[in-house]
């Protein structure tokens, strides 16, 4: 117990951390929740380490594949990074392919609903998912006789894996897990790729030294990019979803678009549709997305369990507070 809250996990940052620290196994620690919230190791209680205490020795080879572990010299920070990592790529790593799985289906990538960590988790194991392809051809039949899972629990999640078959390039390049790849980066290499194809054949044309001229591209993301095309499974990946899958092509923002001069936040949880997904449609329509509640915002989205001060302040404002229904007939859609 904590500052009444019962901790059962404690940060310890990093390898570094532990050894600046001198944390052994068996050690009794000082704890302290950092900013009152995130409860993290102080010090050791040496008074107390046992007379023979064994120092933790971080594993050179990964425990899952074998592979060797590394720590990456960072270009940006011109430091070794702290976290050691397991240097395999593709999918030839089992714990690695399954957290690529949960990333696949990750709010900001594919957000497919009921296909939690928990449930990809599962469907690993009894070898109904392998790779993200494996996620469009499931075996259905075979799901509805788990424990757990009935004819409607199913036929739910079958038409929210179909819907899912359309993506933008963007979501779908963020998706792919591509080390040091993130949204803002997934967007900037859609913007200079137009399309699937081009994005695809970057395999062939080998073309890496081009994406230095992409601001906001460095060096670590393209050997990062460099390193996923070099892979034979992740290309065979590839391939496999551009078959599966319609991915978009990125589209120009429009100048006059529907929402020309309209700024918009959102707050709480939207129905089938991500947050990146809205912010997406805001810009290809030529809105402006803000960060906070203030006289420059237009429009406030909400979804379920808003956040409070938010639509409270934006009430104050006398601020447009709209639900994701009136947000899509604003562009002659509905959810």
């Amino acid at each position: 117990m904590l500052e009444g809250v019962i901790v059962s996990n404690a940060t310890l940052h990093n390898e570094d951390e532990i050894q600046r620290k001198d944390i052994r196994i068996g050690d009794t620690v000082i704890v302290e929740r950092a900013g009152d919230v995130i409860p993290h190791i102080l010090s050791v209680d040496f008074d107390k380490r046992p007379k023979i205490s064994t120092k933790f020795i971080f594993p050179i080879k990964c425990p899952s594949c074998g592979s060797k572990t590394v720590k990456e010299f960072n270009n940006v920070t011109k430091k070794i990074d702290a976290v050691r990592r397991c240097s395999s790529e593709g999918y030839y790593c089992d714990k690695i392919s399954i957290e690529k799985l949960k990333h696949f289906v990750s709010k900001d990538a594919f957000n497919i609903d009921g296909l939690g960590k928990k449930i990809i988790e599962g469907f690993w194991k009894l070898k109904l998912i392998k790779f993200p392809q494996d996620i469009f051809k499931l075996n259905y039949k075979k799901i509805e006789k788990l424990d757990g899972w009935g004819s409607l629990s199913v036929e739910n999640l079958k038409y929210s894996v179909n819907q899912k078959k359309t993506v933008s390039l963007e979501r779908f390049i963020f998706s792919l897990g591509i080390r040091h790849i993130g949204l803002e980066n997934a967007k900037l290499l859609s913007k200079h790729f137009i399309s699937f194809l081009k994005f695809q054949n970057l395999s062939k044309s080998k073309n890496y030294n081009d994406l230095l001229n992409i601001d906001g591209i460095g060096e670590t993301q393209v050997t990062s990019i460099k390193s996923f095309f070099s892979n034979e499974i992740n290309l065979k990946v590839l391939d496999e979803l551009g078959e599966i899958l319609e991915i978009r092509n990125v589209v120009a923002k429009k100048q006059n678009g529907l929402l020309k001069n309209k700024s918009f936040l959102v707050t709480g949880k939207l129905n089938g549709i991500s947050r990146a997904e809205i912010k997406s449609l805001i810009e290809e329509n030529s809105g402006i997305t803000v960060s906070s509640v203030s006289n420059k915002l237009n429009y406030l989205i909400i979804g379920e369990k808003p956040t409070r001060r938010k639509v409270e302040n934006a009430k104050d404002l006398k601020i447009n507070i709209i639900d994701q229904e009136q947000f899509l007939k604003m562009l002659n859609k509905t959810s």
